[in-house]
């Protein structure tokens, strides 16, 4: 878990900022923000997962938690609260934690171009931001069909039972571990 001074940061800082501190390697490319929305029902931790569309190109049908790209020009703590908000209508009312994150590598494809051709795209290094969030009511969720086709809430005892990729599932175990470090994050 980092620390409120880092929170901070976040809130300020741009695609562009992040990209330009960033000293490990590979550098990313892109930004992107993961919000598990923490919520508890008698005392058990658990946070919102959203199942992929059966339509999308990469990994239809998986769960994950929300998130998306930072937009330039946009904070980072504004593109998690906003990617929230777009894929589930819910509005984040405090950010309690960033915890681990994850590099990944993937193919951007070009409007219209098939997987065939993939030989031809560019492949990107992305940095997925991953931030544990209380929302204002978590019973107004509103899925995008475009993206999400079904929502559950997960806890340590559930986990198993989603189809996700290891490494998700392992940002949602690191969610629900930072999760037991607060109390005050009770909706009930």
């Amino acid at each position: 878990m980092y620390t409120s001074e880092l929170l901070a940061l976040r809130a300020t800082q741009t695609v562009a900022d992040y990209i330009l501190s960033h000293t490990g390697e590979p550098k990313p490319h892109h930004i992107v923000t993961g919000g598990a929305i923490a919520n508890s029902n008698h005392g058990v931790p658990s946070v919102l997962l959203v199942q992929r569309a059966a339509h999308e190109r990469s990994y239809p049908n998986e769960w994950e938690i929300p998130g998306g790209h930072v937009d330039p020009g946009e904070s980072i703590l504004e593109s998690l609260s906003r990617e929230i908000y777009e894929e589930t209508a819910l509005v984040v009312s405090k950010v309690l934690c960033e915890f681990e994150g994850f590099l990944y590598w993937s193919t951007k494809y070009e409007e219209g171009e098939s997987d065939s051709k993939a030989d031809l795209a560019l492949s990107v290094c992305t940095q997925q931001l991953n931030f544990c969030v209380l929302v204002s009511d978590t019973s107004a969720i509103k899925l995008d069909p475009n993206e999400h086709q079904q929502y559950a809430w997960c806890t340590r005892e559930t986990l198993e039972q989603y189809r996700m990729t290891p490494t998700m599932r392992q940002v949602v175990s690191n969610a629900l571990d930072s999760l037991a470090h607060f109390r005050d994050f009770q909706m009930d």
